[in-house]
């Protein structure tokens, strides 16, 4: 599959505080890669500069051999490129419904009649229609986490980025998520996934990448990075590693 997504020496500064350093990273179109590393080793960071909510101190990033990093957010969503928050961010005075509609923005074509059958195909699919007239204030954890799957999916997203999707999340739904997630995949959704569930990332994803203080250690199948001395050692230290 041809290169879709191209990470060259992308490096992130906040002050003197290296975040990233010469990060290189190549994503296939259709592909599902895990991003895994310990706390503070610059995952949240790098999907923060893909998605174009920071700016990177140095590097590039191209889609489809054009460059995007500095692009705003909105522009980047019409692109079709989306994310979801590690702390689930919804419009909790709209109702769900209209929470979706302001995803359909991205599309200007779109009139709002097509839009609200879009985002009601949408809820239906995610199991949400009997929520739809709800505030969105009103949701548990996991309904909110699905609310931003669906205004993601209202996108047709190109690239999907999932920044610690199942966290808190029960265990039925977070099966229901994973079929979500495979099903985006399976349609053409190239998929970056972050999660400390290590179950989920190695059973969803072909490939992982760790990183670890700002650079990544390990790229590769799911069982060579678990076996990884490198990872392990990042993860356990380095007495527990041995």
């Amino acid at each position: 599959m041809p290169t879709q997504l191209d990470i060259s020496n992308l490096s992130k500064n906040f002050g003197g505080l290296r975040a990233l350093g010469g990060i290189d990273l190549a994503v296939d179109t259709g592909e599902l890669v895990g991003l895994i590393g310990p706390n503070g080793s610059g995952k949240t960071t790098l999907l923060n500069i893909i998605g174009g909510y920071y700016d990177a101190s140095g590097g590039s990033i191209t889609l489809d051999g054009h460059r995007i990093d500095g692009m705003a957010p909105s522009r980047l969503a019409r692109l079709g490129i989306g994310r979801s928050f590690q702390v689930t961010k919804v419009f909790k005075r709209l109702t769900v419904l209209e929470n979706m509609l302001v995803g359909a923005l991205a599309d200007w074509g779109l009139s709002r009649r097509a839009a609200e059958a879009k985002a009601r195909a949408v809820l239906e699919t995610l199991t949400l229609t009997r929520l739809a007239d709800q505030p969105a204030s009103s949701l548990s954890g996991g309904q909110a986490k699905l609310l931003e799957f669906g205004r993601i999916m209202m996108l047709d997203p190109r690239i999907v980025l999932l920044d610690e999707p199942f966290g808190g999340v029960h265990p039925e739904l977070k099966r229901f998520m994973y079929d979500t997630i495979r099903t985006w995949n399976a349609a053409g959704a190239t998929i970056i996934l972050i999660s400390h569930d290590m179950g989920s990332i190695f059973g969803l994803c072909r490939r992982v990448v760790t990183l670890s203080s700002g650079s990544i250690i390990a790229d590769g199948d799911p069982e060579a990075v678990r076996n990884d001395p490198a990872v392990l050692e990042a993860y356990l230290g380095d007495h527990h590693a041995a």
